[in-house]
């Protein structure tokens, strides 16, 4: 049987697809989604004006995306009242002016309720200026702006589940078209490349021979130069173990890189690195047609 040939760079461009769309994942954020918009909105629901002055119940509506930082937890607050960090700054300056810098303002409990309050009914702090109540004071339809906001967050918020849901799509798709061959696979650390972790190793972590890593990148990213290097690394290594006296009389072990979506494409140069740095390159939608072949061949050595 003849070893399977490399695809070209242009070959496997012409595979690859700007977006990949796995219906179970969209399902599964689809869902997380609507289940932090309905807890947000269940604050709104029960809470009449002087509830939604207390800072718990303001903290409570904004953090739907769980962050812990102060900032993030008012940016929705801000955005509904048309105004920005700045304008949270000066308000601090007026209405606690014995916390002398910013940093300990947002530490301060009291002064995150004296915020919320303010920001909520600025008539409530008399020694303020009517000028900076007017311009401060929230917009009539408030609560609207919020909740529109949070969806808008709450979606953003859910860009990290989605990237990793899909990843482990695509490792679904490369193990399923692997048993279906008869083979076997785990994932975990492969110590000849340096004990990186690999998605896919065949047929099993003891004894390797055919190592799958794969990569879908649905927008540009700094980090993907870095999994370039990290791959030319880990193929150098193979490299080495496969060229080693000792070794001669064993199957050479093979590093197969799936790399797909419109973040990959939009990065020519990384691309280039990642179709170099190994044996194969395929897209998603290239695995069913080539994959089997490839892993009849080194695993029939």
């Amino acid at each position: 049987m003849p070893k399977p040939a490399k695809l070209t760079l242009d070959e496997l461009k012409q595979g690859m697809q700007v977006f990949l769309n796995f219906p179970q994942v969209e399902a599964e954020v689809e869902y997380a989604k609507a289940d932090r918009i309905a807890a947000a909105a269940a604050f709104v629901n029960r809470a009449d004006d002087a509830e939604l002055g207390t800072v718990d119940d303001i903290v409570a509506l904004l953090a739907v995306d769980n962050t812990k930082d102060y900032t993030e937890r008012l940016k929705l607050l801000i955005a509904a009242s048309a105004g920005s960090l700045e304008v949270l700054d000066r308000v601090c300056m007026v209405i606690c002016p014995e916390q002398p810098t910013w940093s300990r303002r947002r530490q301060s409990a009291s002064a995150t309720r004296a915020i919320a309050e303010f920001l909520l009914d600025p008539d409530t702090a008399p020694a303020v200026p009517r000028y900076v109540r007017e311009r401060l004071r929230l917009p009539t339809d408030f609560l609207n702006r919020v909740q529109s906001n949070i969806a808008r967050e709450v979606h953003s918020s859910l860009q990290s589940l989605y990237n990793t849901r899909s990843g482990f799509a695509v490792e679904n798709v490369i193990n399923g078209i692997v048993r279906q061959a008869g083979y076997t696979c785990e994932k975990g650390q492969v110590a000849l490349v340096d004990h990186k972790e690999v998605d896919a190793v065949v047929p099993g972590l003891t004894l390797p021979r055919i190592l799958i890593m794969a990569s879908y990148q649905l927008t540009t990213a700094s980090s993907q130069s870095q999994r370039a290097r990290e791959q030319q690394t880990m193929y150098d290594h193979i490299d080495a173990y496969n060229n080693l006296r000792d070794n001669r009389n064993a199957p050479d072990v093979q590093l197969v890189n799936v790399v797909d979506g419109g973040g990959w494409l939009a990065r020519a140069k990384d691309l280039a690195e990642m179709h170099r740095y190994c044996d194969y390159a395929l897209a998603v939608g290239q695995l069913e047609r080539y994959l089997p072949a490839i892993l009849r061949h080194h695993m029939g050595q």
